[in-house]
């Protein structure tokens, strides 16, 4: 791991426990990471509008790429440095889809999230835990003529996220958006499906962002829980799957991880401290 000079890690149920948190032992390790010039860069399926405060208060953030990829931030400048929206192709095809369906539907633009405002008024068809229903009131602005707006916006959304009560119809339109070929699909959870232009994937972004800092791949750890970190596992010199991660992911990363809510994400980077000692 001596190597490394830029680590890329996923959020939810990777870096942050179940409490969402920063550990002592975790920011420890990031603090000296920074110190001894090794990059740290929060990769989220999230826009920026929704990632924790703790990781934006981060002292040494340099970078965050998020929304899977769609945009690269830097919080130095506070502007978007690499952005990649969906085409308006692939966002009206989505709506014809989406729009017939009961599931939550969900875009992003600017780093922020937007909702039907009677789907956020009643959630309970959906059968979700109250923290992802308090998350969900917390972080998403409701619109009242959402698909309407949602059209609108076409050409500038970042992401479309689709949340499913039932698995089966998940699957069937997983594969039917698939088909389609307009738009990269993918998941953070196996409850959702998540819509990026086909050039956004968080593998992409950290390509674009190597070639920003002069780095080669090999120079680069990634870590992941999801389908959606399976790009950049792919990507990266050193791939690491936390062991709470879905299994496919666990198969392609190098390194299998402790479980986020037991260190796992300090415990691999102190390895990369104790390797440039």
């Amino acid at each position: 791991m001596k190597n490394i000079k830029l680590v890329a890690s996923d959020l939810d149920g990777t870096l942050l426990n179940k409490n969402k948190e920063i550990t002592p032992r975790l920011f420890d390790a990031l603090e000296k990471l920074d110190a001894l010039g090794v990059y740290f860069v929060p990769s989220t399926g999230r826009p920026f509008g929704t990632v924790p405060q703790a990781i934006k208060e981060l002292p040494f953030l340099k970078y965050v790429i998020t929304s899977n990829g769609a945009t690269i931030y830097d919080a130095v400048e506070k502007k978007n440095i690499i952005e990649n929206y969906l085409t308006a192709e692939a966002v009206d095809a989505v709506i014809k889809i989406a729009k017939e369906l009961p599931v939550i539907t969900e875009y992003f633009i600017e780093g922020k999230a937007y909702i039907a405002k009677n789907v956020y008024d009643d959630l309970t068809p959906f059968n979700l835990t109250e923290s992802h229903v308090a998350y969900i009131k917390n972080s998403r602005t409701p619109i009242e003529d959402f698909w309407t707006e949602m059209k609108r916006n076409n050409t500038v959304l970042e992401n479309i996220n689709l949340v499913f009560a039932d698995m089966d119809l998940r699957k069937e339109i997983w594969d039917k958006l698939k088909a389609l070929g307009v738009a990269s699909v993918t998941a953070a959870t196996t409850k959702n499906i998540e819509i990026t232009s086909l050039y956004a994937t968080k593998a992409k972004a950290l390509e674009k962002l190597c070639e920003v800092l002069g780095f080669e791949r090999e120079n680069v750890l990634a870590m992941g829980d999801g389908d959606n970190d399976m790009p950049m596992i792919q990507f990266a010199g050193i791939g690491v799957a936390m062991a709470n991660g879905e299994e496919h992911i666990k198969v392609a990363a190098d390194i299998i991880a402790d479980d986020c809510n037991d260190f796992g994400a300090a415990k691999i980077l102190e390895q990369i401290i104790e390797s440039k000692i």
